[in-house]
């Protein structure tokens, strides 16, 4: 339940008002002048509020809610308790996403620059830029409108940020250029020196990491994760691409578009990752590999070969699911049997 000393509420809204959001409807019988006043869970919510029923396995804390509205597909008109209105949409959890967002905005800049930031002369900041306390910004940077920076923040020399970025507390940005509307939480490290050098008996040789990290739009970094800057080619991360807290992710690594990759996962050097892959927590990857566009990888699995499109890889080593699966079933047979006589 939102605390509303930690979030700031807006609103209310009328039903009206939500049903003019992307993808969602009124339902017939309901009042389009009712007033909602918060988002809640369908445990938590009461008079004045709106929840969502996305999971059919929720039916009985639905039919026991006391909201006044409810986010549903149209197979809940005929079970919804007396009296309340329905919003209809065909992926409930999305429209209600779309509603909190209106609820709970994300925290806008208001243009204050602290004084115990340090901020070079050359550095360009765009309008309504807000830097927290004791954050520097280097020579070169550029950072543009609407962009927020957190506390403690360190913005190397050169490095582009775009409009409409969020930086948490203790980021440090180096030789990168990110695009706009990124959101980079709390710690995280972009672009700092890939794992490179040339094994050596007397002393291994470090490689100068020359290459940048390329962050597209539309893109979110969780805390405390790092993406080393490429070796010669640059490390790239496309547009929509989300990534977990605690991720790491290799020179030279290439993203593409609409990724999500989940928390403890680490991408080694040099692997590709095309549109829309979905990596699952505390994957590992050896490098100079290729994920084909669409697959997926599911928890704790080791990644070794390359995976085709569209497929989805599961165990250690990282093989198809279906035959992971028939694989473990096999072996949970095995030593069930044995020691058995017949």
């Amino acid at each position: 339940m939102p605390d509303t000393r930690f979030f700031d509420l807006k609103g209310p809204f009328s039903l009206r008002e939500l049903a003019e959001l992307p993808d969602i409807e009124l339902a017939q019988d309901a009042d389009p002048s009712l007033e909602i006043l918060d988002v809640k869970p369908l445990d938590l919510a009461g008079e004045g509020d709106l929840t969502f029923l996305s999971n059919p396995k929720y039916a009985d804390a639905f039919l026991n809610t006391s909201a006044a509205a409810c986010i549903a597909t149209s197979k809940a008109l005929e079970l919804k308790p007396e009296g309340m209105a329905l919003l209809l949409a065909k992926d409930p959890y999305k429209a209600f996403a779309r509603v909190a967002n209106l609820f709970y905005p994300p925290v806008s800049g208001n243009g204050t620059i602290e004084e115990n930031s340090v901020i070079a002369a050359s550095a360009k900041l765009g309008k309504n830029v807000s830097v927290g306390p004791f954050s520097v910004i280097e020579d070169g940077v550029e950072v543009g409108d609407n962009t927020i920076i957190g506390s403690h923040c360190v913005l190397k020399k050169g490095i582009k940020l775009g409009s409409g970025c969020r930086l948490g507390e203790s980021v440090t940005l180096s030789h990168c250029y990110i695009g706009d509307n990124v959101a980079i939480y709390n710690g995280a490290r972009i672009g700092q020196d890939g794992f490179g050098f040339a094994p050596d008996a007397a002393g291994n040789i470090k490689i100068p990491q020359l290459g940048r990290v390329i962050i597209g739009s539309n893109v979110e970094i969780g805390a405390n994760t790092t993406i080393d800057r490429g070796a010669g080619p640059d490390t790239m991360i496309g547009d929509n691409t989300w990534i977990d807290n605690l991720v790491q992710i290799g020179h030279n690594v290439v993203i593409g578009k609409g990724c999500i990759i989940v928390s403890q996962t680490g991408i080694s050097g040099s692997t590709v990752l095309e549109d829309y892959v979905v990596i699952g927590g505390q994957v590992g990857m050896a490098g100079h590999l290729k994920v084909g566009t669409g697959a997926q990888v599911t928890a704790k699995s080791g990644v070794m070969t390359d995976i085709p499109a569209g497929e989805i890889y599961a165990g250690y080593p990282a093989q198809p699911r279906r035959q992971f699966f028939q694989e473990t079933a096999i072996l949970r047979k095995l030593v069930k049997s044995k020691g058995k006589t017949s």
